[in-house]
């Protein structure tokens, strides 16, 4: 090997260690730490942009509706001489204590409408309807509802009702079903009379809840109507 080729890498090693410039990089390293807020600060704007367009979600309206029982208006004034009846808390069907209205597709079935839901629970709005249809029809002269009985309150009579179904039917149907009996006062309280009621001749439009709702006042009438009779024997 001659004398030449035996210096040429070191060199070349030589000729690249001099082209190194330590202020060129350290000015590179600079200009990029430089740089770096500016482009920071454009990538936030262009997603602050890109944010901007995008539409937000409009609020949209609940579409629950919510329905309550109603008296009939028909009736004469409360009988002041009539008797006094202290009405229980009604009883509802335990598929009934929830507040959505219900309408039954067969024997075993049920559809519940979670956007057609009662004001009031069944059990309150029963109670209320046949209260005023009891008074309303002349039947007693007072009503006592339950929680309202007091140590000084005499009555003549006990009521208790106790709901099995109240429900539209898909077929257009109206079903409602209830049992209840009349006792008389007193530390021995005995049956007086009772009943099974069912509602009969009852229809809705299959569609609307307001149409069922109303059918089913209807239906709480028609119970009011029979105990009233039992109260005039």
């Amino acid at each position: 090997m001659s004398g030449d080729e035996s210096t040429r890498p070191q060199n070349a090693i030589t000729l690249m260690t001099r082209s190194r410039d330590p202020d060129a990089a350290q000015r590179s390293v600079l200009s990029v730490a430089a740089a770096l807020p500016w482009a920071l600060s454009s990538v936030a704007c262009l997603l602050l942009l890109a944010g901007c367009s995008i539409p937000l979600p409009q609020a949209e309206a609940d579409p629950t509706r919510f329905y309550v029982l109603s008296t009939t208006g028909a009736g004469t004034a409360p009988a002041p001489a009539g008797p006094v009846v202290h009405l229980r808390q009604v009883e509802v069907a335990s598929y009934l204590d929830a507040r959505p209205m219900i309408v039954r597709r067969g024997e075993n079935e049920i559809g519940l409408r979670e956007f057609a839901r009662w004001g009031e629970p069944l059990d309150l709005g029963v109670g209320r309807v046949l209260r005023e249809e009891l008074l309303a029809r002349g039947a007693t002269g007072a009503v006592l509802a339950s929680g309202l009985r007091t140590a000084g309150l005499r009555y003549d009579y006990e009521l208790g009702v106790r709901v099995l179904s109240c429900e539209g039917g898909a077929d257009g149907s109206v079903l409602f079903r209830a049992v209840w009996e009349l006792n008389s006062s007193g530390t021995k309280p005995e049956p007086v009379a009772r009943g099974d009621y069912r509602a009969a001749n009852l229809r809705w439009d299959g569609k609307t809840e307001s149409s069922l709702a109303a059918q089913l006042s209807q239906a709480v009438s028609g119970l009011a109507a029979e105990i009233s009779a039992a109260l005039k024997k």
